[in-house]
């Protein structure tokens, strides 16, 4: 579907024609899946939020300017509809921490997280797929959001900042924080295929104490 096809079938949704809307539905519900799916973590909750995506994309469509492309625009009500849901069903639920050192625009920060290995690249070593698939999911919420928006689906710091309703600067420290715990737990278990486990208490709690 090319962009002037996709503006038409837009169009016509607006004006009411549900088969224009169905066919944008069957174009988008895929990857807006897999972006519920990263976020939620669990199969039934991300098709949950898929369909009230949907819902609230169908409502809002007059609201649609076409000043982005169509699933740039779905895909903030996703996302939402992701972190709304979550929210209330009191899972991934965030906790309040220092920042930690930056400067006021978080350059610090920003120069340090583009240092590590992005999530993305990771994932294009086949034999450590499924390795950083899961140990993304263990990551706490509030990080795990911003790894994933930011090196997996691709958003800007300001178009973060914007969505979480957080600063730049606390977008780039926690995606900092983020990322080094990633590659903490895929060293360690690459370090240590043939023996235990390093839990989620002991990773955490040695995260934590870094950022004191």
């Amino acid at each position: 579907m090319n962009d002037v096809k996709e503006s038409h079938l837009v169009k016509q949704a607006q004006n009411g024609d549900e088969d224009a809307f169905s066919l944008l539905v069957e174009r988008y519900a895929t990857r807006l899946y897999g972006v519920c799916f990263h976020l939620l973590g669990n199969r039934e909750d991300a098709e949950d939020c898929v369909q009230e995506s949907f819902i609230k994309i169908y409502r809002s469509l007059t609201g649609y300017r076409f000043r982005s492309s169509f699933y740039t625009w779905a895909y903030r009500i996703s996302v939402n509809v992701c972190l709304d849901y979550r929210r209330k069903n009191n899972r991934g639920k965030t906790v309040s921490l220092d920042e930690g050192p930056e400067t006021s625009s978080g350059q610090l920060f920003y120069q340090v997280a583009d240092e590590l290995p992005l999530p993305d690249q990771l994932l294009e070593r086949s034999e450590l797929t499924e390795l950083v698939r899961e140990e993304l999911s263990l990551l706490p919420a509030y990080l795990r959001d911003i790894v994933i928006l930011r090196d997996l689906e691709g958003l800007s710091y300001a178009e973060l900042a914007g969505l979480l309703k957080i600063s730049e600067g606390t977008v780039k420290s926690r995606l900092f924080r983020g990322r080094k715990q990633l590659m903490e737990r895929i060293r360690y278990r690459e370090q240590n295929r043939s023996g235990g486990r390093q839990t989620d208490r002991e990773i955490t709690t040695e995260g934590s104490e870094g950022e004191k």
